[in-house]
């Protein structure tokens, strides 16, 4: 019987665990239940979306982990042609997902939290697959023991720098959150792939003024947008001990990614995202990896969900050069 972490449930997707071909090894041959013990990446499931609703979001994200997992079973094998990487000897583990406590978002975030902190004390790389962005909060605040050493890039179409106004905890609030209630200094902070009219002057001045760096797609277009995501990574992680990259989907343009939340106009291609996923799988100081906001009701021929296991692909052949020159 696989080990169960805090308030998790078995995922509805079930990984089938011999390999159906010889040389031809897959994703999905690749996942196993977690038993509890040392891996090198743990998936944990938040199919939680009621802060997307509350934000005016599309409802339906939290159908996503499924989704993820659903499009793992026919896509994806353990070879990176790109980076000539095979992660076939990654040990990859499945924890299920967070069980789920009616639309109390304190309280499921609470949940996420606690199971995420036995992950990370387990595992070299904790994966989050959502689910709605506010629990980003969550999730850092389990890898975050010290948040003066913790860091990380929001690669997303929004800040999410809303405030919390009458205890409404929404998907637009997480990194206001991050930076009030649990103190990650804002230099700490990346913002990557800003859309350029979704979000408003005084959110994005109030991150400037905490000293976060903030990347519009059109200031990206002109730096280089994977050799200034790996340079800020690379930034990050002279000063910190742990770092997170979270990836919500909706910062890809629609044409790639309809099945999001809040779909968007602009973004990265999905070369970009595959070079961004490897370089944070690469680095030794990412615990964190999040794809976020994966909304099935509204995908196209599983565009989204397709695209979410190339960038996981992608991480695991970064995570599989740690310590070794490649």
């Amino acid at each position: 019987m696989a080990y169960r972490a805090p308030h998790t449930v078995p995922a509805e997707i079930d990984f089938p665990a011999p390999e159906e071909n010889e040389g031809d090894t897959r994703l999905k041959h690749l996942v196993a239940p977690w038993n509890g013990n040392t891996a090198d990446a743990v998936i944990i499931g938040m199919p939680f979306d009621h802060g997307v609703v509350l934000n005016h979001g599309r409802p339906g994200a939290a159908q996503g982990p499924t989704a993820i997992r659903r499009a793992m079973l026919r896509y994806g094998t353990t070879y990176d042609g790109d980076h000539q990487v095979d992660f076939r000897d990654l040990r990859v583990s499945d924890a299920g997902d967070v069980e789920i406590v009616d639309e109390d978002v304190p309280a499921n975030h609470d949940r996420l939290t606690a199971a995420l902190k036995v992950i990370l004390e387990k595992s070299s790389v904790a994966v989050v697959f959502g689910g709605g962005h506010d629990a980003t909060f969550a999730s850092v605040r389990a890898l975050a023991t010290n948040p003066d050493t913790t860091g990380g890039i929001n690669v997303d179409a929004h800040l999410d720098m809303r405030e919390v106004v009458d205890g409404r905890i929404t998907s637009g609030t997480p990194y206001r959150r991050i930076l009030d209630e649990l103190r990650l200094p804002g230099s700490n902070l990346v913002q990557f792939g800003l859309h350029g009219s979704v979000n408003s002057r005084d959110h994005t001045e109030y991150a400037k003024g905490q000293g976060v760096h903030c990347h519009t797609m059109g200031q990206l277009r002109e730096s280089g947008l994977v050799s200034t995501f790996e340079q800020e990574l690379g930034a990050l992680g002279e000063s910190c001990d742990s770092l997170f990259v979270s990836i919500d989907l909706d910062v890809f343009p629609a044409a790639l990614a309809p099945g999001v939340s809040a779909p968007g106009v602009e973004g990265p291609t999905a070369e970009e995202g595959r070079a961004m996923a490897f370089a944070a799988g690469a680095d030794g100081s990412v615990r964190l990896f999040e794809l976020m906001e994966l909304n099935p009701l509204f995908d196209i021929d599983e565009r989204t969900a397709r695209l979410a296991v190339a960038l996981l692909a992608a991480f695991l052949a970064g995570l599989a050069t740690r310590g070794k020159n490649v």
